[in-house]
């Protein structure tokens, strides 16, 4: 869910489901609306799996696949996409939201993919013929589909509002990540006017909108696939799918002292971090979250009661 403050200062939340539903919860009640032209309109809607929201002014910022990336509300939307080159054999560039900095920039990524349209054989394909056999056919699909693999996906990073983006540069490895699907995850501000951008391949990079950023990550790393990340008392927290991490600008150490969990299962999955009262919160996809202060961390469980409620979103930032 992403938090939002409305007009008279009442707290409220938004989330969205994969065809394009909007839940905002607040305590007046929850209101639910559709992004039009989607499938939470209507089945005969083109398929488009949406990722991401970020409220900007009253409005809504939506990301999602086949290149949408909107802003509005209720039935009026615009499109607000950076136009990006689809040359042959990319589609259209899935959006995904990372978040904003304290400046209230927007960090937002465009992941384009080689289309598989392209590598699929079947009549009227010019490789294709009528008196294949099915071994031929088998072998020339096969490599169809290794000439597919050969295309890296495409990353780009752009900074800025709707309208008004600036692209920044993100390094080869994920720009082009070749075989193995790499991902940006997160964007954020350490108080002093520094950004952090993390995601997989020990990717940390250091900077801001105006100047650019610059990859401190250290070649060591480069196993660890960063999910989330705070700043927390002048560090930066990371995690991975299964271990906390301090980052002391160029190496990612093991979090000390470790969480210590008082039920099964014994291993830590981080699903979301972030900092509250001075107060390092972890949540678990144990169905549990963790506090960690000056007395070290304590564990709570997350009441049955409100696991067993029925939801229907199915929302949150996710990654490229």
């Amino acid at each position: 869910m992403v938090p939002r403050t409305d007009d008279v200062g009442e707290p409220s939340y938004v989330t969205l489901s994969l065809n394009g539903d909007i839940y905002v919860i607040s305590p007046k009640g929850a209101e639910h609306s559709v992004i039009p032209g989607t499938q939470a309109e209507s089945d005969d809607a083109p398929e488009i799996l949406f990722t991401s929201i970020l409220p900007v002014g009253d409005q809504w910022l939506v990301a999602g696949g086949e290149g949408f990336l909107k802003l509005g509300k209720d039935k009026s939307w615009q499109d607000v996409s950076q136009p990006l080159q689809t040359e042959y054999p990319y589609q259209v560039p899935d959006w995904t939201i990372l978040g904003t900095n304290q400046n209230g920039d927007i960090f937002i990524v465009a992941t384009q993919a080689a289309s598989t349209r392209h590598f699929n054989l079947y009549p009227g394909r010019p490789l294709y013929r009528e008196d294949m056999s099915e071994e031929e056919e088998f072998e020339l699909q096969k490599k169809l589909y290794a000439e597919l693999d050969s295309y890296p996906r495409l990353k780009t990073l752009f900074t800025g509002r709707p309208g008004a983006w600036k692209q920044q540069a993100l390094p080869d490895r994920i720009a082009r990540s070749l075989p193995v699907y790499s991902y940006v995850a997160d964007v954020e501000s350490d108080g002093n006017g520094a950004n952090y951008v993390i995601g997989s391949d020990g990717l940390v990079m250091k900077g801001n909108p105006q100047a650019g950023f610059t990859d401190i990550s250290s070649i060591a790393d480069r196993e660890k696939n960063f999910e989330d990340g705070v700043c927390w008392r002048n560090e930066l927290i990371l995690a991975t799918g299964t271990e906390l991490f301090r980052f002391d600008g160029h190496f990612a150490k093991p979090f000390a002292p470790k969480v210590k969990m008082r039920s099964a299962p014994f291993v830590l999955q981080p699903s979301a971090i972030f900092v509250q009262n001075d107060k390092l919160y972890v949540f678990d996809y144990g169905l549990r979250y963790y506090t960690f202060d000056d007395q070290g961390w304590n564990q709570y469980d997350i009441p049955k009661e409100l696991l067993q409620r029925p939801f229907k979103g199915d929302g949150g930032k996710g990654s490229p």
